[in-house]
């Protein structure tokens, strides 16, 4: 009898470790699906777009399954702490303070921040943004919010859930300004051409987006940036730009604009 207890006990073990095995192999990945081209839904509900790529293209390289864990952007880095996502892919900018909370792989694309300004702002460059007199509207939580915060303290900041209802504000001249990257500041000027300007002047910025992950992973941040190093030149880029990117590429040869994927 005592023998039976023990193998059952041994067999019980083992399932628990191999479950545990099968568990790791799945790598979870946060990203907020509110971003097309690069993190979005398809007419199924499921998630698409470069990130989505990049990270089946991560998945594939580390032999793991991918599952993308679709989280509110200011909820992505407590959801990488708290070990509900293992890493973050959504278009996140390496920042020093968020360095100080995560790591990051290296650069996987650059990133700039331009300005959409509402037409009778006395915005008209970067130099008049630190002004107790302006109103800078942004989404919580990213980088232009971040920017605001530390390049304009003394500017009026309005952080805002939705990107759609911070750009609404300065269409409607409630705010002077909406801080983001040059994709989503040209799609909102044609939006709101009547009463907002894009202004394509690069703002002082941060280091490009990076994969983000927990800190002191120090083996695991090492493969991220093979697979970075790699991707750059086996094709997967190029396939990645050739799904999704092809439109916003003609808009910024168009405007003027080195395209940063």
């Amino acid at each position: 009898m005592k023998k039976l207890l023990r193998l059952v006990l041994v067999v019980a073990a083992i399932g628990l470790v191999a479950a545990g095995c099968a568990q790791e192999e799945t790598l979870k990945v946060g990203m907020e699906l509110k971003y097309p081209p690069f993190e979005t839904i398809d007419e199924n509900g499921d998630p698409t777009g470069a990130s989505v790529r990049l990270a089946e293209a991560l998945g594939e390289y580390l032999g793991r399954e991918i599952e993308i864990v679709d989280t509110p952007y200011p909820s992505l880095i407590p959801a990488l702490d708290s070990g509900s996502v293992d890493i973050v892919i959504s278009s996140m900018t390496i920042t020093e303070a968020r360095e100080e909370v995560v790591d990051f792989s290296d650069p996987y694309t650059t990133s700039q921040l331009m300005m959409l300004v509402h037409k009778d702002s006395i915005v008209k460059s970067a130099s008049d943004l630190n002004n107790p007199d302006v109103i800078i509207a942004s989404k919580t939580g990213t980088i232009g919010a971040l920017w605001a915060q530390s390049n304009a303290p003394e500017a009026q900041i309005l952080n805002i859930d939705e990107e759609a209802t911070a750009v609404l504000e300065v269409a409607q001249g409630n705010a002077d300004v909406f801080i983001y990257d040059p994709l989503s500041i040209i799609r909102h000027q044609e939006n709101h051409s009547e009463t907002t300007l894009a202004i394509l002047e690069p703002l002082p910025n941060t280091k490009g987006w990076g994969i983000a992950l927990r800190k002191g992973d120090d083996e695991f941040k090492e493969q991220l940036n093979a697979f970075i190093k790699q991707a750059k030149t086996d094709g997967t880029y190029d396939a990645i730009r050739d799904e999704f990117l092809k439109e916003k590429m003609v808009e910024f040869e168009a405007v003027g604009i080195d395209f940063f994927f």
